[in-house]
């Protein structure tokens, strides 16, 4: 068990039931008065997200102990508040707790909460990006009307408010030999991140980030070993192709990585799982989903004694084990009870996986592994030898994409060369196009895998995945050292032709909860633009031609590898093939960008570019932003993420993220709305969403399409209403057009017509 964190429990007999406790990280949230406004804001650090609560009045927030009052779940800091109400402008959740944890009451999709007898109370927040508390000896009052949620203590004069990141920096960065039995060694100290080794470390909140890993002659663990005695042993024989994908799943089972001849899992419990050598990546993933959901399974029995779909679909196909007695197990007695499930009766509950990440195996990129494992990624090796040598792509390069992208293009080349030579050939020749030249030794096709995004770690350029790397990724820890009171963001447009894309402007900073500062900027020279890369900002939006030369400027082209130091976080550049010169701004210090690998119709991309920047705005990550395009239009395709795809510009309002599908029956009034729900950094695998549909009070894990359900107009309506959200209409759904709409311009009325076209 992880030092300074208590197993949970399922007890109703509250006083059996212990705390859970952890240690706090160097940057905690910052709890403050609204200096112009009437509030508070709690900023995170670690996250770099601000969260605010208004009320009637001025609130002085006095910074006090976290153990002046019995918070029943771990916090990082506290204030008391000199009010007794305070509201939150979007629809929130809420749990009422005792001391003890024991659940009072509990509130989703617009229930009320209306508890008379006096405390004390802990009321905790659901979906929020910080995790929030107040405290308060009174009556409870929880509301949601009109989107606001408001929350009242009638009995006191003024609450605690407390907050915990969501997220945790690397404690440690261990080094070991630059062999594979010290990666295992760094393996097994992985789980030292874990909050606990309870089925509750599925959710994300419970799940710190694993120590970084460097190379070095000697073993230095800072601290000693602190890995939780979990009694999981995974041996491997000392191997990249076994040690690499074993990652995620031995920092999940807090496991012991040692040598072996044969892949195997063994426990002190008697648990003896071999896996087939032949297909141990594979293996590895299947149950690493595996154990992890029957974990969130099993895990409502404990604190959050929530109706669950999973749960509901889980018994529906006859899985019925005694889930109270499963919750009491040790973590090696409950692998054993997992492994007697069949796989096959688990898959269709596993929720879909965010990352598949495709890796040399070489052993220098082991120093990616403990992100790769913090995202519960599917690890697979990748060869670049073993690449197909297939001269087209499969539906990518229809004769409507090329019709599509052929008319004036962002770029010189001929439409879809890059397209239509992917990948490397056995002479590994070059081809030539009227601009860059490519070489196909830099342009790859990794397999298509099965979960939302998918990142490739090694050289060269993935056709179909995002390029990932250990610079950009340990680049996001060190940026969220300090949160900033704003959220910078500059729009560059230098070319004439393409004026209109500035609009997306307007698109940033239309969030309430944040502040933004919004910078447009035109008819750029070089060196303007290389100020601009060099400011410190959180994103930069670039609009204009990319060639070899560089990125178009009004006194010519700045050649990214030229640039010295580049200070932005993010950046899209939405112009031709710009991959070469985002990747230079990534390795000079960007932590990702949105890239292009083939040339863009100039209305296609800035249609495209406005959607992105309206997904960002939302909440969105670059990755799960570019599927959302991929999924939609064809030429979507082109677009990839270089560096860590899971940078978000602003955190989600609340929760998982949501991309809903609409179809009108032909034969009644009412709609089927389909939601496909997103994870981010904040909220990733684990994490509960509730549809704010009708009088729906069922959760769901969030990943994935999570329900379709049947709705009136008013029912649509109403949902429209809550949030700006992305929209597609099912019968617009294609392979060649941009179908990508948006709640706020949509009606049931409206796409009732829409679909009658």
């Amino acid at each position: 068990m992880t030092p300074g964190a208590s197993r949970y429990r399922r007890s109703h007999e509250s006083e059996d039931r212990p705390t859970i406790t952890m240690a706090r990280d160097t940057y905690s949230p910052r709890i403050a008065s609204l200096p112009r406004r009437r509030g508070v804001r709690v900023d995170d650090p670690v996250e770099d997200v601000q969260f605010t609560l208004y009320a009637d009045d001025h609130i002085s927030a006095d910074p006090v102990s976290t153990d002046a009052v019995p918070w029943c779940f771990p916090v990082d800091t506290a204030a008391r508040l000199d009010t007794n109400e305070f509201q939150v402008p979007i629809r929130l959740g809420a749990y009422v707790r005792r001391p003890d944890g024991s659940m009072v009451a509990a509130a989703a999709n617009d229930e009320s909460i209306a508890i008379d007898t006096a405390g004390p109370y802990t009321v905790e927040f659901t979906s929020t990006p910080i995790k929030l508390f107040v405290f308060a000896e009174s009556g409870v009052r929880v509301t949601t009307e009109d989107h606001q949620t408001t929350l009242s203590f009638p009995d006191v004069d003024g609450v605690h408010l407390a907050a915990r990141s969501l997220h945790e920096q690397p404690a440690r960065t261990l080094t070991v030999p630059r062999d594979a039995e010290g990666v295992m060694r760094a393996l097994s100290e992985s789980s030292a991140a874990l909050k606990t080794t309870t089925c509750e470390r599925s959710f994300p909140t419970l799940r710190g980030h694993p120590p970084l890993v460097e190379f070095g002659e000697e073993v230095d663990i800072p601290g000693g070993e602190r890995r939780p005695d979990s009694g999981v042993r995974l041996e491997l024989p000392p191997e990249p192709r076994y040690v690499f994908p074993a990652a995620p799943l031995a920092y999940y089972l807090a496991a012991e990585v040692v040598p072996g001849d044969t892949p195997r899992l063994t426990t002190t419990a008697g648990v003896d799982h071999q896996f087939d050598p032949a297909a141990f990546k594979e293996a590895t993933t299947r149950l690493l989903q595996h154990v992890f959901t029957l974990d969130c399974l099993t895990r409502v029995e404990g604190y959050y004694p929530v109706e669950l779909a999973e749960r509901r679909r889980a018994a529906e196909r006859g899985l019925d084990l005694d889930w109270a007695a499963v919750y009491d197990q040790p973590l090696a007695e409950q692998l054993g009870t997992y492994l007697s499930v069949p796989f096959e009766a688990v898959e269709p509950l596993v929720p879909e996986w965010r990352l598949t990440a495709d890796i040399v195996p070489d052993i220098d990129r082991a120093t990616v592994l403990p992100h790769l494992a913090n995202e519960l990624a599917a690890v697979r090796i990748f060869d670049p030898g073993d690449t197909t040598t297939e001269s087209e792509p499969t539906s990518a390069d229809t004769e409507a994409a090329r019709e599509a992208v052929d008319q004036f293009h962002r770029g010189t080349a001929t439409a879809s060369d890059f397209l239509r030579a992917p990948t490397r050939t056995a002479d590994d020749t070059d081809f030539q196009t009227d601009g860059d030249p490519v070489s196909t030794a830099d342009v790859l096709r990794v397999p298509d895998a099965e979960t939302t995004t998918q990142t490739y770690i090694g050289d060269g350029f993935p056709l179909n995945a995002n390029k990932g790397s250990r610079a950009s990724y340990e680049r996001q820890l060190s940026l969220r050292a300090e949160a900033t009171d704003h959220i910078g963001v500059t729009v560059v447009c230098n070319d004439e032709q393409m004026i209109e894309e500035l609009e997306v402007g307007d698109y940033y900073g239309t969030r309430e909860l944040f502040e933004f500062d919004v910078t447009l900027r035109s008819e750029l020279t070089r060196d303007q633009l290389r100020e601009v890369l060099a400011a410190d900002t959180d994103f930069i939006h670039y609009i204009g031609h990319v060639d070899d030369r560089g990125l178009q400027a009004t006194d010519g082209y700045l050649d990214a590898h030229d640039i010295e130091e580049v200070n932005t976080t993010a950046f899209i550049l939405n112009g031709c093939r710009s991959f070469r010169q985002g990747q230079a701004l990534v390795d000079r210090g960007a932590v990702a960008g949105i890239v292009t690998l083939d040339n863009i119709h100039n209305s296609l991309a800035t249609e495209i570019g406005t959607n992105i920047a309206r997904l960002l705005n939302r909440g969105f990550p670059l990755d799960a932003a570019v599927e959302v395009v991929k999924d939609d239009a064809l030429v979507g395709r082109h677009y990839i993420v270089v560096g860590d795809g899971s940078v978000e510009i602003v955190k989600p309002k609340s929760g998982a993220l949501t991309l809903n599908i609409i179809r009108a029956h032909e034969w009644d009034e009412s709609f089927d709305l389909t939601m496909r729900t997103y994870v981010t950094e904040s909220h990733h695998l684990g994490t509960l969403c509730v549809p704010h549909v009708g009088e729906n009070q069922v959760q769901y894990l969030a990943s994935g399409i999570i329900n379709t359900s049947e709705v009136s107009p008013e029912q649509l309506d109403d949902y429209l209403g809550l949030s700006t959200e992305p929209v597609q209409l099912a019968g617009e759904i294609d392979q060649t057009t941009i179908s990508l709409r948006w709640s706020d311009s949509l009606t049931s009325e409206k796409i009732r017509s829409l679909q009658n076209c």
